[in-house]
């Protein structure tokens, strides 16, 4: 026998949550208010049936949608998927203790991904090539994803051909796929070796024309330009592969809220800065330490201070595992102004010396809500307050949150 659940409210991973004999029961692609006929035995179950639909449902725009991994939420209105995503900030800050208003969440057009990470398989007649299937491991194929800018969806086709000379004869080949200000950097990595004349074969093929620059392995095989990320006045040459937000815009609207609430600092301390993403706009105006765990991205950092000639103030870097041996209060002794924007775990041990610290005005970056909000917790109890809380949708369609806290003392 089916059970038959009414859906009360949208879990935080985008879930609909409903109560079978005072047990929570979550059903993907649910909505408030719906009755939904349930399949499944687990807590995790699946929709048989929509016996009452919600208003707020409509009608996803991919037809990959609910098989692909990637989004969990185009079948939600607009204004309530949005009113749902704040309060996801809302409450993971409740939940510490901290009663806040945000601003407006920051919104961007659909097609905004500059940035694509895909799974390549071979198959029996070519490659799948696309993202993780939704609850599993098998790779969907997909030729176009809507919410791919244009230049990057229509280099998969491309993406094939090359494939078909470098890609090894079993396991998985990782994609990373960027548009850049100039053109497409285009990056496989898969275990293994790789002959010299799979990729003689791959760079001499028409197909990779369409890219400025191709890496196998993180070992850069083709250039016919260096790929250029502009932040502000300086330009960034990437490493294969590294990390990058994944919309521009939502780069440079986090960018300026940073850079504004820092302005007047003399010093800033960038930590786990990457290549520059805030410390190139930042020592537009201040002298700006940045400190970060990837050589790579440091030596991408400073070779763009460098090449603006003297255009930016002060910009020194120190290779540093920020979770292992966070800036102290000594260290921070300098500095009047702080940004962070670690990875998904948060900077629970920074901000503990950062609360410590003289530092007056912090901008705390996070992709998470819920280390986010643990770590404004530790300074709060450090004598901060906030000045503002923005949302932003950078990774719409899905639970993933980003948010800019400013702070000050």
């Amino acid at each position: 026998m089916n059970d038959t659940v009414t859906i009360s409210r949208l879990g935080h991973q985008g879930d609909g949550i409903g109560d079978i004999n005072g047990k929570a029961v979550f059903v993907p692609f649910s909505l408030p208010g719906e009755v939904v006929t349930l399949a499944g035995g687990n807590a995790r179950k699946d929709i048989k049936a929509l016996e009452v639909v919600s208003p707020e449902r409509v009608q996803p725009f991919c037809k990959h949608f609910g098989i692909c991994g990637g989004c969990q939420l185009q079948h939600m209105e607009q204004m309530a998927y949005l009113k749902w995503k704040t309060s996801l900030l809302v409450e993971a800050f409740a939940r510490e203790g901290i009663d806040i208003s945000p601003e407006p969440i920051r919104t961007y057009q659909r097609t905004n991904r500059r940035r694509a990470v895909m799974n390549a398989i071979r198959g029996t007649s070519g490659f799948v090539l696309g993202f993780s299937e939704r609850g599993g491991s098998e790779t969907i194929d997909i030729r176009a994803c809507p919410i791919l800018v244009p230049a990057v969806n229509d280099a998969i086709g491309d993406i094939h051909i090359l494939l078909a000379a470098i890609a090894p004869k079993k396991g998985d080949t990782r994609i990373n796929l960027l548009e850049c200000d100039n053109g497409l950097d285009l990056a496989f990595s898969f275990g293994g070796q790789v002959s010299d004349k799979a990729i003689r074969e791959m760079i001499s093929s028409p197909a990779a024309n369409r890219f400025i620059r191709l890496s196998v392995n993180n070992e850069i095989v083709l250039e016919s330009q260096k790929p250029i990320l502009k932040i502000g006045i300086a330009g960034v040459y990437p490493p294969p592969e590294a990390f990058v937000q994944a919309s521009k815009e939502a780069e440079q609207d986090m960018g300026e809220l940073v850079a504004n609430h820092l302005a007047k600092c003399k010093k800033v301390a960038d930590l786990f800065s990457g290549f520059g993403t805030f410390a190139l706009r930042l020592a537009e105006r201040s002298q700006v330490f940045a400190a970060e765990s990837s050589e790579p991205a440091l030596l991408a950092l400073n070779r763009a201070w460098r090449e603006t000639g003297g255009k930016l103030k002060a910009l020194t870097h120190e290779k540093r595992d920020l979770f292992r041996r966070p800036m102290n209060v000594k260290d921070l002794k300098y500095f009047d102004g702080a940004v962070f924007d670690p990875p998904r775990a948060g900077a629970e041990a920074q901000a503990r010396e950062l609360a410590k610290s003289p530092v007056k005005k912090i901008a705390a970056v996070s992709c998470s809500p819920q280390t986010l909000a643990r770590d404004v917790k530790i300074l709060l109890d450090g004598g901060f307050k906030i000045v503002s809380v923005t949302p932003l949708d950078q990774f719409a369609h899905t639970p993933h949150l980003e948010a800019v806290v400013l702070l000050e003392r």
